[in-house]
C-alpha cells in the first residue's frame, strides 16, 4: 500500500492561490498593465467587428482566413506604431530596439486574439469545420475574452476577484460588443 504524505498549509495555499487568485508577473509595471489591457480590449473589439459581417462562404473560401489576419496584423502594427509615437513623446528620446521590442510585447494581446479564430477558420477553409460553426465559435470565443476583461484586470493587479468584477466584465463585453456592432453598421 503506498504512503500518502500529509500536505503542508503552505502547500495547499500557494497550490490554492495558483489556482483561485492567478498573478500577473510582478515585475509588470502598472503602465505596461495598461498598456496589455488596452491592446487585449482593442484587438478583441477590432478582432469581433471583423467577424460580425462573416458568412459561411466566406469561411469556406479562406475570405475569413485572409481578412482575420489581415485585421490582426494591420491592428497590431498600427498599435505598435502609435504607441512607439507616443513613447517618443514621452520619452523625448530616439527610438531604440529595446522601446521597440517592449511596445511590441504589449501589443501582444492583439496577436493572442487572432490566434483560435484564425485557426478556426482555417479549419473551415480546410472543410474539417462548417463555415457557421467556425465563425460561431469564433463570435463566443471572442465574447468570452471580452467578458474576461474584469479578470484580466484584477490578474494584472494582483486583486482578489470578486462577483463584482465577473458583473463588470460582462458589462464591458457588452459594451465593447455594442462598440463592435456600430463600427460594422457604420463602416458596411
Amino acid at each position: 500500500m503506498a504512503r500518502v504524505w500529509p500536505v503542508s498549509t503552505r502547500d495547499s495555499r500557494s497550490r490554492r492561490e495558483r489556482i483561485i487568485r492567478y498573478r500577473a508577473d510582478r515585475a509588470l509595471t502598472r503602465e505596461q498593465a495598461a498598456a496589455r489591457i488596452s491592446a487585449y480590449v482593442y484587438g478583441n473589439i477590432i478582432l469581433f467587428a471583423a467577424l460580425v459581417p462573416m458568412t459561411e462562404a466566406d469561411a469556406a473560401h479562406g475570405h475569413a482566413l485572409q481578412v482575420l489576419a489581415g485585421v490582426a496584423v494591420s491592428t497590431l502594427l498600427a498599435h505598435v506604431f502609435a504607441e512607439l509615437i507616443g513613447h517618443n513623446v514621452r520619452e523625448e528620446k530616439p527610438l531604440t530596439l529595446g522601446a521597440i521590442r517592449h511596445e511590441l510585447r504589449d501589443a501582444g494581446p492583439i496577436a493572442t486574439t487572432a490566434t483560435v479564430p484564425a485557426l478556426l477558420m482555417a479549419a473551415a477553409w480546410a472543410g474539417w469545420l462548417p463555415g457557421v460553426a467556425a465563425i460561431a465559435a469564433s463570435d463566443v470565443y471572442l465574447l468570452l475574452r471580452l467578458a474576461a476583461i474584469g479578470l484580466i484586470v484584477e490578474r494584472l493587479r494582483s486583486s482578489r476577484v470578486s462577483p463584482r468584477t465577473l458583473l463588470a466584465g460582462i458589462g464591458l463585453a457588452a459594451v465593447a460588443a455594442a462598440i463592435a456592432l456600430l463600427k460594422v453598421t457604420v463602416s458596411h
